[in-house]
């Protein structure tokens, strides 16, 4: 039996094990070995037995559509939610793409092994109040709403630039997973100065350069 590469001993764990244990295990396994991994080998980094696994979630498959479910941008990336802060835009847009792209690249990994295993994916994006992609959308729009609040960048469809800019780091996302390197051959930073150059300009205040911004 192999274990998950992540864990190079066998650490004596307790007999109990939270769920948010019992899914950061899976994920790591899921992701490293895809779905045909066995029960076994993720009972094994929590030095449990596979029925505990079962007993808590069900089936292998119940299990790992919920340590590769959808995430939310929100949830992983805080200051989406409470930012701008006061320091340069420009910096702090480089900063939050650059998380996103992150997020985007883990999320790209998790829905290639839900496609694998057959999962409805579009089934998993309705279990939530509202899809994830729209919550993305509609946080980032009022990330954007609060800069402009505060004179930072002019007023415009806020909704449709998150949704542009969302696309413009999701499909690079996908498209390195597949191709195993970047299709326009940037660096991830390369990439976002890009964005948030093209962006920040298009979104001067009045035809000054946006408050805070070196572009």
């Amino acid at each position: 039996m192999v274990p998950c590469g992540c864990w190079t001993t066998c650490l004596a764990r307790p007999q109990t094990v939270s769920d948010e244990q019992i899914l950061e295990a899976a994920l790591r396994c899921f992701l490293e070995h895809g779905p045909s991994v066995a029960t076994e080998v993720i009972a094994q980094q929590l030095n449990v037995s596979p029925q505990a696994l079962l007993k808590r979630f069900g089936t292998k498959q119940d299990l790992m559509v919920a340590a590769l479910k959808p995430q939310t941008l929100a949830s992983s990336i805080p200051q989406l939610s409470t930012g701008p802060d006061e320091r340069p835009l420009e910096i702090q847009l480089t900063e939050l793409l650059t998380d996103v792209a992150v997020f985007f690249v883990e999320m790209a990994r998790r829905m290639s092994v839900l496609r694998w295993s057959h999962a409805e994916c579009r089934q998993l994006m309705h279990e939530h109040d509202e899809p994830p992609p729209l919550l993305d959308i509609r946080t980032l729009a009022g990330w954007f709403d609060r800069a402009s609040h505060r004179g930072l960048v002019r007023q415009v469809d806020f909704h449709a630039v998150s949704m542009m800019l969302l696309s413009a780091v999701h499909g690079p996302a996908m498209l390195t997973d597949l191709l195993g390197k970047h299709p326009t051959g940037h660096s991830t930073a390369d990439y976002v100065r890009i964005l948030v150059d093209t962006i920040l300009n298009g979104l001067e205040v009045h035809g000054d350069k946006v408050a805070g911004s070196k572009i």
